[in-house]
């Protein structure tokens, strides 16, 4: 999907980035069980997103892929759709060995990121 789609038909885009509820309800946990793992959370998103602007950088596409692959897995977990598909679009990019393809998409994964942590910081 390329950023142009991503922003004009993802519910994220339209909608509510991240919905605290529906996560916690897909999980099996009230919202008072869900909250305290919203902090981790936040931490390995920050953490993955700060490792693959690292690899992005050195042009080291193992390390894009890896942690855009546990940037994924971590999302996916709060139904977090926008930026799953971001780092679902970097992690294939980065396995096909698109180096400049990864750093412009970078920008994209980033302002998905930030309005996720943004709603993260709300809750």
């Amino acid at each position: 999907m390329n950023d142009v789609s991503r922003r004009e038909g993802n519910p994220a885009r339209n909608g509510a980035v991240f919905d605290p509820a529906e996560a916690s309800r897909a999980l099996g946990l009230t919202l008072e069980e869900f909250a305290p793992l919203l902090a981790k959370a936040a931490e390995e998103i920050r953490c993955r997103l700060d490792a693959v602007r690292q690899g992005v950088a050195e042009e080291d596409l193992r390390a894009v892929a890896l942690n855009s692959h546990t940037l994924k897995s971590v999302v996916a977990t709060l139904r977090a759709e926008a930026v799953r598909e971001a780092a679902i679009d970097m992690e294939r990019s980065a396995k096909a060995g698109e180096c400049a393809r990864c750093a412009g998409m970078l920008v994209c994964l980033e302002e998905c990121v930030a309005e996720l942590l943004a709603e993260l910081d709300r809750v």
